[in-house]
């Protein structure tokens, strides 16, 4: 921040930070956890088991996309929030996560057939527990993310993910495969709900305002069928490849997209969960509102480069030691699509900017244009090859940003700032690609290529007096009110 002594933005730029670092464990730990599991879970399941439930993804996460249907953010942004409110959001969040259970249940037998896979007809309807618990928490998520309250939201992901982790490991090991799998999404999300009613302290009555849900839904239908659109390409590649290719190719993908998510798609949250809540309060400053932007932009930019870089060039030494032999093909996969991870943190950031402008409408009109564009692609793409799907993927990425870009109002850096980062990361790539062709030992090409690649980034950084450096350490800290 400039030195102007403004103490309202001083507070709230620490209360940011601290919810921004927060938000950032949760969502690192809670997916390294559940990845630590996954690791495991791939040396006693094979790709088939994998794809199998990774199929089910697409129809659970469409269901708990209707039981939000954007009211959440409407009641995130709404400054006067009443408990009639809160109520409103509960009852509706509890009715249409019963009719999507029950919708769910019952198609059960339809998509299983589609894939010619009966086991899934049990898988589903069980996998479904998910949307009906995660609707019954949905509010008291978002009252802590209101208030900026991640440590409490962190802990309860945390807990929940350790214990689910412990159930699904004893299952494998005495043998249940795929259940193992199942068992882990449906324990994680009962232990999720139950630490999130114990940590807000709220407690749900039964009045329902016509009002308060006309005003949540208003302002929310724009991001409901916007994150509707985001949400069925987000994973609509599994089931296609499950259905196109074979199961245990949707296995492989998964397996890769999991090793990508877990930096990329986590750091992507934090980014939308934390930087609207922390830039919807300069919606009425505009200097404020640029000022805070694109130093969020920059800081990300700065800490997600040698991330995604490291990933993409170690990627086979990666798998080989993390998931075994068996996996190499995912490698190739996560290889090509680590690549499109920069493109999605920044549409992320865009995106988070327009809401805080009240663009709704605009939001989902460009995800429809960039989602026909998608569309496109994949009939493509398709044609030649899982791998060259993937390189779609990184394409798709590519464009949906650039869209993103023309139409936001703030400028994510210059491009002066923006070229340097770029040499640098390639200078940084060089290093670690080298390395790892003359290691042949994979541990040691990781720690070795790694620790090479991250010291030439910061070292080149450093040379260069980048403040991202500097804000780094006081964000670490705590000294966040000196960073200018």
């Amino acid at each position: 921040m400039q030195e102007n002594n403004r103490p309202p933005d001083r507070q709230l730029q620490r209360e940011g930070v601290n919810a921004f670092k927060w938000a950032l464990v949760d969502k690192f730990g809670s997916q390294v956890i559940v990845l630590m599991n996954t690791l495991v879970l791939a040396r006693l399941l094979d790709p088939h088991d994998f794809g199998l439930i990774s199929v089910l993804y697409i129809f659970m996460s469409i269901s708990s996309a209707f039981v939000d249907s954007g009211m959440g953010g409407g009641l995130i942004r709404k400054q006067d929030l009443s408990n009639t409110d809160c109520n409103t959001f509960f009852l509706f969040n509890i009715f249409t996560g019963v009719f999507f259970y029950g919708l769910l249940f019952f198609l059960a037998p339809v998509i299983a057939n589609f894939y010619h896979e009966p086991t899934l007809v049990m898988l589903i309807r069980i996998l479904s527990i998910t949307v009906l618990v995660n609707a019954v928490s949905l509010i008291h998520k978002s009252l802590l993310v209101k208030n900026l309250r991640y440590k409490l939201v962190t802990r309860a992901s945390f807990l929940a993910a350790i214990l689910s982790t412990i159930i699904a490991l004893i299952l494998a090991w005495k043998g249940f495969g795929v259940w193992s799998l199942l068992t882990l999404q449906v324990s994680q999300s009962i232990f999720y709900m139950l630490l999130l009613w114990k940590f807000s302290g709220w407690l749900p009555g039964l009045k329902f305002s016509w009002a308060s849900f006309k005003e949540l839904y208003g302002f929310g239908f724009g991001l409901f069928l916007t994150a509707l659109v985001n949400i069925i390409y987000a994973n609509i590649y599994q089931p296609l490849i499950g259905k196109f290719f074979s199961i245990a190719y949707s296995g492989y993908f998964y397996q890769a997209k999991r090793l990508y998510e877990v930096p990329v798609l986590s750091i992507s949250s934090v980014v939308d969960s934390v930087t609207y809540p922390i830039l919807v309060r300069y919606q009425n400053n505009r200097e404020g509102l640029v000022e805070n932007y694109q130093k969020i932009v920059r800081l990300l930019l700065f800490v997600s480069i040698p991330i995604i870089i490291t990933i993409g060039f170690l990627a086979h030494p990666l798998v080989l030691v993390l998931l075994g032999k068996k996996w190499l093909f995912s490698a190739d996969l996560l290889q090509i699509l680590s690549f499109s991870g920069i493109f999605l943190i920044l549409e992320t950031i865009n995106g988070s900017l327009m809401k805080v402008e009240g663009r709704t409408k605009l939001i989902f009109k460009l995800e429809v244009l960039k989602k026909v564009i998608i569309t496109i692609n994949i009939i493509i793409f398709c044609q030649f090859g899982i791998k060259t799907l993937v390189y779609g993927i990184v394409i798709n990425s590519f464009i949906s940003f650039v869209i993103n870009q023309y139409f936001t109002s703030i400028r994510i850096a210059s491009y002066k700032k923006l070229f340097t980062l770029f040499i640098i990361g390639s200078i940084m790539a060089i290093v670690i690609l080298n390395l790892a062709r003359v290691i042949l030992n994979p541990y040691y090409a990781i720690l070795l290529g790694g620790i090479s690649g991250i010291l030439t980034y910061l070292a080149a950084s450093y040379l260069l007096k980048f403040p991202e450096l500097r804000w780094i350490f006081m964000i670490i800290t705590n000294k966040i009110k000196t960073v200018s």
